[in-house]
């Protein structure tokens, strides 16, 4: 999956100082829009993962580190990341 652009982000995160590209892959930018202690991300599966999702494969979430955060995932509209709508 792809992160997507967000319009009026409100920040954008790059990769921790101790990551290291030639071990662990690229960590590109990731924008995001801090809301009441979130910090939401948009997403989009490729057509060979709507593929896969949709032939009930399940999405799977990697979090770097041995202490998990609280996370979630949604689906939101299109209307929903265009402009700080969430």
């Amino acid at each position: 999956m792809n992160s997507m652009p967000l319009e009026n982000p409100s920040r954008r995160i790059g990769a921790p100082r101790e990551w290291d590209h030639s071990q662990a892959g690229l960590c590109h930018t990731l924008e995001v829009w801090d809301q009441d202690g979130y910090m939401i991300s948009a997403w989009q599966p490729s057509p060979s993962e709507l593929k896969q999702i949709n032939e009930g494969h399940p999405i799977l979430l990697w979090i770097s580190g041995t202490v998990h955060p609280v996370v979630s995932l949604t689906v939101a509209s299109p209307t929903e990341i265009e402009g700080d709508k969430l």
